[in-house]
C-alpha cells in the first residue's frame, strides 16, 4: 500500500493537502502466473517429440509453477476479500451492507488462522449463503489441488513400495488428468507421472472455477481476469 500527499492551493490560499491511499492486490497476478506456466508447458510439448534432461527439468518447473501459483491465487484472493471487507470497500463487495462489513471485520482475526478452504466456507456462512458441499466434485477437486500443492511444498521422499502420503494423493487424483508421457510407465506416480501438462491445465481450471462459483454465490464480481 502506498500513501501520497499532494499539496496545492485553493483560491490563492496555500496549505490544501490531499492524501491518496492505494492498496495493491496480487491474487490476479498469481492466476496469470499459473496460466503462463500452463501455456509454457503446452508449447514445450507441442515442439518436441522427446525430452532431454534439460527439457524434462523445464517441463517439471512449468507444471510445478502452475500448481503452486493456482493455489497461491486462491490463498491471496480470499485474504483480499476479507481485507476489502475490513476497508468497507463497496466497489469490490457490492452485495455487502454495513452489517456484513462489520461481521467480516469482527471475525477476520480468527479466520486468518484457518485452513484455506475453511476461509471460503466461513465467508459464505457469514454472508448467509450456501456453503460448498464438501462431497461435491468441485470442492473435492479444489481440496485435491491444495493437497497436491502441499505435497510439492513439503515434499518428503517415500519408498516406491510404501503406502504413504503419496499413495493417498494418487488415489485422490488418479484419472482426473492425463499423465506425463515423457516418463516411463514404471516411474513413481508422484511426482513423475503426475506432473504433466494436463495437470497444469487442470490446476488452473480448478482454481478458476472454484473462485467463480464462490463469487457467484456471494454475488460479487469475479476475482479473475
Amino acid at each position: 500500500m502506498s500513501i501520497t500527499n499532494i499539496s496545492g492551493s485553493a483560491h490563492g490560499k496555500a496549505g490544501v493537502s490531499v492524501t491518496a491511499r492505494l492498496k495493491h492486490h496480487f491474487s490476479k497476478q498469481h492466476l496469470r502466473a499459473a496460466e503462463f506456466f500452463a501455456e509454457q508447458v503446452q508449447t514445450l510439448n507441442a515442439n518436441l517429440q522427446t525430452h532431454n534432461e534439460t527439457q524434462q527439468l523445464q517441463h517439471r518447473a512449468y507444471v510445478t509453477g502452475a500448481v503452486l501459483s493456482a493455489v497461491a491465487f486462491l490463498e491471496a484472493s480470499i485474504n483480499e476479500l476479507y481485507l476489502c471487507a475490513l476497508d468497507g470497500d463497496a466497489t469490490a463487495l457490492p452485495s455487502f451492507d454495513a452489517h456484513l462489513f462489520a461481521l467480516f471485520t469482527q471475525f477476520w482475526e480468527d479466520v486468518e488462522k484457518f485452513p484455506l478452504l475453511h476461509k471460503y466456507q466461513v465467508a459464505l456462512t457469514l454472508a448467509g449463503k450456501n456453503r460448498f458441499d464438501p462431497g461435491s466434485p468441485q470442492y473435492q477437486d479444489t481440496e485435491s489441488l491444495v493437497k497436491l500443492r502441499d505435497c510439492l511444498v513439503h515434499y518428503r521422499p517415500e519408498w516406491d513400495d510404501e503406502s504413504g502420503r503419496h499413495q493417498k494423493l494418487e488415489n485422490r487424483l488418479k484419472g482426473k488428468f492425463g499423465l506425463n508421457k515423457y516418463v516411463a510407465e514404471s516411474a513413481l506416480w508422484f511426482p513423475h507421472q503426475c506432473l504433466s501438462d494436463a495437470c497444469a491445465g487442470w490446476a488452473v481450471a480448478t482454481a478458476r472455477n472454484f473462485s467463480n462459483e464462490f463469487c457467484k454465490e456471494l454475488a460479487i464480481p469475479q476475482r479473475v481476469i
